[in-house]
């Protein structure tokens, strides 16, 4: 069995009687020609590209840009993905641009003041990967697998604690210049070509097996 993440592996083996010897992790990539820097300048927005499925956390984040939007009345909160009708009206400054274009997804990472990704559950988590190879500083959930995906890059914060989510979003702002050199570093380590590599060598080691019940040749 193959995973994306060591989280995921470790809620494997609690839910199921798998051998621990046969469960192989092998990361998630994202296309670095499409998400790469550009010469952009940073805008009033921060950005979270997510569909409204409870994990999303949606309406504490709502809450967190409207405790922020009050020392930073500029400050928009643009959401992409589809499905946000389903949140009903918006509150003042948050704007959904609904389904976008990789290209386009690719300018608002670059033009962000900063990535905001408070999901309360994640096996992976790409957007923040995404953006970091686009230069914006991401603040992020510390649930789940997303610490593991981002390692030193990102400044975290606790899903439920909507100050903290305040906090964590000013930080990282404040600090786009040392994020962006850790977030591009970190986002270089996944790509496809290795995550092709490593799917390869999990698939020929699991062929170089010996069929259950079947006695070797000498």
């Amino acid at each position: 069995m193959v995973v994306t993440s060591e989280f995921v592996r470790e809620r494997a083996l609690d839910a199921l009687e798998l051998d621990p010897t046969r469960i192989h992790v092998v990361p998630l990539a994202i296309d670095h020609t499409v998400f790469g820097p550009g010469r952009d300048e940073p805008e009033p927005f921060v950005l979270y590209p997510a569909r409204p499925w409870p994990h999303k956390n949606h309406a504490r984040l709502f809450e967190a840009f409207a405790s922020l939007r009050q020392t930073r009345p500029r400050l928009r909160l643009l959401l992409t993905g589809g499905g946000h009708e389903r949140l009903g009206a918006l509150p003042e400054g948050i704007e959904s641009l609904g389904t976008v274009s990789t290209s386009a997804l690719a300018s608002l990472y670059r033009r962000a003041a900063c990535l905001v990704f408070p999901s309360l559950y994640e096996g992976f988590g790409l957007p923040p990967l995404e953006a970091m190879a686009c230069g914006c500083p991401v603040a992020a959930s510390n649930a789940g697998a997303i610490p593991e995906v981002c390692g030193d890059a990102a400044v975290y914060f606790d899903p439920t604690d909507v100050e903290a989510m305040v906090s964590a979003m000013v930080e990282a702002d404040g600090r786009r210049d040392a994020l962006r050199a850790k977030g591009f570093a970190r986002a270089a380590l996944f790509t496809w070509d290795s995550a092709a590599t490593r799917h390869e060598d999990v698939y020929r080691a699991a062929a170089s097996e010996e069929p259950a019940g079947m006695p070797t040749t000498t």
